[in-house]
């Protein structure tokens, strides 16, 4: 955001030093949310900083080069909340960035929503559980294989619908079953055909086709 110098006020702003720990309070130098009202900096003899700083947009930011721990209920009697994390208007977010990972452990993990819930992975999810229990008026999937497709949605279901096909060998045959195998083996198979096409001397091929095709009229 560009400075704008006729509304900025350097008068107001006061700057205190205390050895590692500096405080700036009034800072009208306009950043990405405003100007800064107040500001703690701290670093240590590593160089690794720390900050907490409120801007005049509203934005409070809590910075830090390393982990940030916050602990709560260390002396807390009884059952209860010990940390809450309450986003009044909006949504709360929890993001971490490249390889890390969001883990939640607890003895017991509920999550309640009022409207709806959707989970969204960009490839395999793992539900791992002594049982697992549906409580729902309605449960629907469109998988197209596996051992848990409903039969009239599947390839073999949608091939055979309407025909005196027993249940039994189509879920033998297309569910979970030797569809599967063989496509398992498709894979297995056509997995060196890349290879092998790649070896394939095009050029020669295309040399002896026109020699060969220069023994007949009317293709030299």
């Amino acid at each position: 955001m560009a400075d704008n110098q006729t509304l900025q006020n350097w008068q107001g702003r006061q700057y205190e030093s205390f050895g590692k720990l500096r405080i700036d309070t009034g800072n009208p130098e306009l950043g990405n949310d405003g100007a800064t009202t107040y500001a703690l900096y701290a670093e240590n003899d590593q160089g690794l900083t720390s900050s907490l700083i409120m801007s005049e947009g509203g934005q409070y930011n809590i910075l830090n080069d390393e982990c940030i721990s916050i602990i709560g209920g260390a002396k807390k009697e009884g059952e209860g909340a010990c940390i809450n994390i309450v986003g009044k208007e909006g949504d709360v977010c929890i993001t971490a960035d490249k390889t890390g990972k969001i883990k939640i452990k607890g003895n017991n993990i509920t999550i309640d929503s009022d409207d709806n819930m959707t989970i969204k992975t960009g490839d395999n999810m793992t539900l791992k559980a002594n049982s697992i229990f549906f409580d729902c008026n309605e449960l629907a999937t469109n998988a197209l294989c596996g051992n848990l497709a409903p039969r009239d949605v599947t390839f073999g279901g949608l091939c055979f619908r309407g025909q005196k096909v027993g249940i039994d060998q189509l879920n033998s045959a297309f569910t979970g079953g030797a569809f599967d195998n063989i496509a398992d083996q498709l894979k297995e198979q056509t997995a060196g055909l890349a290879d092998i096409a790649g070896n394939i001397d095009t050029d020669a091929i295309e040399s002896n086709l026109s020699n060969a095709l220069s023994n007949f009229g009317g293709f030299g």
